[in-house]
């Protein structure tokens, strides 16, 4: 029989006992990540800890802006890294230059595809480079978009279905007095605010890429194009409050002085914490507009350094302690998920009672499954990364009209197509 027929509680069931360490000696697993909530990090490791004896976790930190940077010094300097967090822009690299390994190499393949098979359609292609999948999720979000719908319903205004019924609900509510309507994260140091643009896109349903890889979104016609066009008549306007990080936007959008915006959606979470926030339960997330109303969704995930792969001990070790983490019946995303408003890539999730009981205080569980449903992965390459570092400048430049789109675009493009190359030929 195919092990890819068995059922999956027999696969998983076999999984576990091939994970148990073959050594009776204890085996302190090197695991690194960036420093959000660690006091729930070490309290996940403890509990796995407990229920793993002779296996021990030693956790590393980093501070998010130092991540990237201080992981590959490690991989360059050899120091012990066992599991970390890794991420779907940074994949193709650390994949490429043999830092990390995929699963299939540590679990059997029929465990892979059991588990992929339970993740959204976005998470799993963040998780995968060149059709091997090389994590399970720790963190998966969509970027979305959200309204105050208090001042909608006040100014009778329906929920925008395009960009154009943004601008001119924005343009009704200016008229009555509101300064500026759109509140918006610019910040052209961040990712996230190409992240943010991306999404914007495929809610038109566009792409800024064709299937070979080349930049099309300098082309007038394309809808990248078209949106920053739309972005920089929105600021021109002055329809638009910019704020230089998310948590400003919890705070700003909180004042009722401002109805729509588009962040994550833990930034929703946080926007309609009682606890917190005085206007908790006025904010509500809607489909991205535009004809396709889809968005970006991203993963975040555990990875296995293939120096850990290499050694068959640590390796099931290893494998254990992912399992344990992102693994059936996620339990510790789930838990991510209740206590601090985390995403998650793996799809059950959505139908866990526990876990629409706690998002229903904050998101209507129906739109948002139907977001992630909908939601499509980046493009990530080895150069995405550098290339992005260099267009978000010229994005935020276009939007306040310190350059042309048609300068943004065109340049944007020349050098994705130099970069393109230039990994093509190595």
């Amino acid at each position: 029989m195919s092990l890819k027929k068995l059922p999956a509680a027999a696969m998983l069931a076999g999984a576990t006992l091939a994970a148990q360490p073959s050594s009776a000696q204890d085996i302190t697993l090197e695991f690194v990540v960036w420093n959000y909530a660690l006091d729930t990090i070490q309290d996940n490791v403890r509990r796995f800890e407990e229920a793993n004896p002779g296996i021990k976790v030693n956790v590393t930190d980093y501070t998010w802006p130092d991540y990237q940077d201080s992981l590959v010094l490690r991989f360059r300097g050899g120091t012990q890294t066992d599991v970390l967090y890794g991420g779907q822009d940074w994949l193709p690299a650390w994949a490429s230059a043999g830092w990390i390994a995929p699963l299939d190499k540590i679990v059997p393949e029929a465990m892979i595809d059991t588990l992929s098979g339970e993740m959204a359609g976005f998470a799993l292609s963040d998780v995968t480079y060149e059709d091997q999948v090389y994590g399970l999720p720790y963190y998966a979000d969509t970027i979305s978009f959200l309204y105050n719908s208090e001042i909608l319903e006040e100014h009778s205004i329906e929920v925008p279905e395009t960009w154009e019924d943004v601008t001119a609900a924005a343009e009704k509510l200016k008229a009555a007095g509101m300064d500026r309507p759109i509140v918006y994260e610019y910040n052209q140091e961040l990712p996230n605010f190409f992240d943010a643009f991306v999404a914007q896109v495929y809610g038109r349903g566009g792409d800024l890429f064709d299937e070979d890889l080349n930049a099309v979104f300098n082309q007038p016609d394309n809808a990248a194009y078209q949106h920053l066009e739309w972005l920089r008549d929105a600021f021109e306007k002055e329809l638009v409050q910019p704020e230089n990080h998310e948590s400003n936007i919890i705070t700003t959008m909180n004042t009722g002085q401002h109805a729509f915006t588009i962040v994550y959606n833990y930034v929703l979470a946080a926007m309609n914490n009682k606890a917190e926030q005085p206007l908790a339960g006025q904010f509500s997330l809607a489909p991205m507009p535009g004809e396709a109303h889809s968005t970006l969704g991203f993963a975040k995930f555990y990875a296995v350094t293939a120096t850990t792969a290499d050694d068959p001990e640590r390796a099931e070790a290893a494998w254990k302690f992912v399992e344990f983490m992102a693994g059936q019946p996620y339990d510790v995303a789930k838990r991510w998920a209740v206590e601090h408003g985390l995403g998650f890539g793996q799809l059950p999730l959505l139908e866990d009672q526990e876990v629409r009981e706690a998002w229903g205080e904050w998101v209507d569980m129906d739109v948002l499954s139907n977001q992630i449903e909908n939601a499509r992965a980046g493009t990530w390459t080895e150069w995405t990364a550098v290339w992005s570092a260099f267009f978000r400048p010229l994005l935020a430049s276009a939007m306040v009209g310190e350059i042309s789109v048609e300068q943004a675009m065109n340049d944007g493009a020349e050098r994705w197509n130099t970069l393109r190359e230039q990994f093509a030929n190595r």
